[in-house]
Parts: C-alpha cells; sequence; structure tokens
C-alpha cells in the first residue's frame, strides 16, 4: 500500500485492527479527545502530506461519533493529504431516504451533502437500505453486498429444505441473489404498518411446511418486526427459523424480544456492534471483505465481484 496510510476512528479500533491485520499493514493512529464541555479534538500524530488516507468510521449512534469522522476527513484535508477514503460499513439514516409525509427531511441526503462537504473522495459502505442513496452521492460510493459476507456461512451449516424469507417485498431482490448462490425456495413476507417499527398485520406468500427458513434482512433494530416474522414462520409450520442481517443495531428492548422469540439465531456483521451478551445472536467479522475492497480500490482492480 504505497503512499497509502490506514486509519480509523475510536469507534471502529476494534474492527480497523482487524483489516488492518486482513491487508498486512499497520493500523495508524489519530489522536481523539473530548473537552470537558463536551467538545471533541483530532489530530493525525504524524504527516499524510500526499498520502491516501483510508479512514474506517463507524458512526452509529451518538451522533458525536459522526462528527468525530467530519473532523478527522477536515484535519486529513487541511494535512494536505492526496485523498480521503471513507470506509464506512453502515451508513446512518439510510432509512429516510424519501419523504413519506409532508413537512419532513431527507436526512440520508443531508448526510451524502455533510460528508461531501468535508472533502471525502470516496466512500466503501456494505448493504445500503435502498439503491437510490447512490444517487445523492457525486463521488463514487462503493456499496458491497453482504452475499459474499454470508453466503459461505449459510452453506456450512448444511441445512436440508431450506427456504430463504424476505421480511418484505422490498427485499425481494437480495433475496434472488441469494436463491442464485443457494439451493433453496423462497418465500416473502406481506406486513402493513403502522409507524416506524409497528407492524399491524403480517401473512406469508408461499410454504413453509417442514422446512428450515432463513430470514434475509440488510438490518435488524427493535427486532420486534423480526421476531413476529419468526414466531408467524414456526405458526405455519416451519422447521427451524434463522435471521441473517447484516447491520445489527439492535436498539431499545431488542436483545430480550430476540430471546423470548421463536428465533433460533441471528447473524449480524460487525457493522455496528462487536460484542453481543446473548446466546441466541453471534456476529460474523465484515473484516475481510472490506479488506478486499480495500485492496482492490487501491490496485485498480474491479470491485464488481464484492
Amino acid at each position: 500500500m504505497e503512499n497509502c496510510k490506514l486509519y480509523c476512528t475510536s469507534t471502529a479500533l476494534h474492527l480497523g485492527g482487524k483489516i488492518a491485520s486482513e491487508l498486512g499493514v499497520d493500523l495508524c493512529q489519530v489522536h481523539s479527545e473530548k473537552f470537558s464541555d463536551g467538545e471533541l479534538f483530532v489530530r493525525f500524530n504524524d504527516s499524510v502530506r500526499g498520502q491516501t488516507v483510508i479512514l474506517i468510521a463507524k458512526v452509529d449512534m451518538p451522533y458525536e461519533h459522526f462528527f468525530e469522522m467530519l473532523m478527522t476527513v477536515d484535519a486529513a484535508r487541511r494535512s494536505s493529504a492526496k485523498e480521503v477514503i471513507l470506509v464506512i460499513p453502515y451508513l446512518p439514516h439510510s432509512r429516510q431516504e424519501r419523504r413519506d409525509n409532508q413537512r419532513t427531511s431527507i436526512s440520508s441526503r443531508m448526510i451524502a451533502d455533510i460528508i461531501q462537504l468535508m472533502g471525502a473522495d470516496r466512500i466503501i459502505t456494505l448493504d445500503l437500505h435502498t439503491n437510490a442513496i447512490e444517487g445523492f452521492y457525486k463521488i463514487p460510493l462503493d456499496p458491497l453486498s453482504s452475499i459474499k459476507l454470508f453466503v459461505e456461512h449459510i452453506r456450512k451449516q448444511n441445512l436440508d429444505h431450506l427456504c430463504l424469507c424476505s421480511p418484505d417485498f422490498g427485499g425481494i431482490k437480495r433475496i434472488k441473489q441469494y436463491k442464485k448462490e443457494l439451493d433453496a425456495d423462497m418465500v416473502v413476507i406481506n406486513k402493513e404498518r403502522l409507524k416506524a417499527n409497528q407492524v399491524a398485520n403480517m401473512e406469508i406468500i408461499g410454504d413453509v411446511e417442514g422446512k428450515n427458513v432463513i430470514i434475509i434482512d440488510d438490518l435488524v433494530d427493535t427486532a420486534g418486526t423480526l421476531c413476529k416474522a419468526a414466531d408467524l414462520l414456526k405458526e405455519k409450520g416451519a422447521k427451524s427459523v434463522q435471521a441473517y442481517c447484516t447491520h445489527g443495531v439492535l436498539s431499545g428492548d431488542a436483545l430480550n424480544t430476540i430471546q423470548k422469540s421463536n428465533l433460533k439465531k441471528l447473524y449480524i456483521a460487525d457493522t455496528v456492534r462487536e460484542a453481543v451478551v446473548s446466546d441466541k445472536v453471534e456476529i460474523v467479522t465484515s473484516a475481510a471483505l472490506l479488506a478486499k475492497a480495500i485492496d482492490s480500490l487501491i490496485t485498480n482492480k474491479s470491485m464488481g465481484h464484492l
């Protein structure tokens, strides 16, 4: 990685270390601290003049994580870095990409504008909630697919009568991509929402009787909808129900909800959380996938296979 330096924000030290190990390079340090009044301060400890700065950042809540990343990008620019490549496994506000009602904000567009205004040259991320978000960016955005993350893991389970389940019609395209890689049936859940994170009614379109069902989704937040889906699948005769969700936000009482549900196991990537205290939740690291993307980028190779 000539003329490239790998950095990470304070929230991504663990993932950054894994990626650095996969690439066989050192993970450089960015000094960051919080003053007594709550203000953040960041500083590069060594020169980045003329260098390509690759910054790994986790920018989930609270918002100071996002602001720390912006400050680090600005510091790199003001320190004469040649370019700044952001590796943001989970883009915040990805579920607010359109106006559902009057007098609302399109906050994922705001996120895009702010990142570009600070001077980022490129973004690598994992499993966008919707492809429309890519259109908010004038800089290149490389959305990697969780297929490369989860398919081999599913294969190793060697489940018979495998059935893939999309939790809504919006995820059918994702399920079809998984179906190409796995010999499996497919079902979809039709649900009617009252409001965000609350579902009024759901029904299964397809047969799950006697099948080992795997729900595929890009994100699990409160886990209420996911667990209701698992309970319904078991009610309709599913032999077992597992879920693979890329971004494990797991807010509120999510872990307790999962523990009480018919969900046998939930697999998430380490894009948000790096450790979860639950025998029903297992983390699959995204470090190797992100490292391959970084290597392909700096060696000018296509990332289409990722």
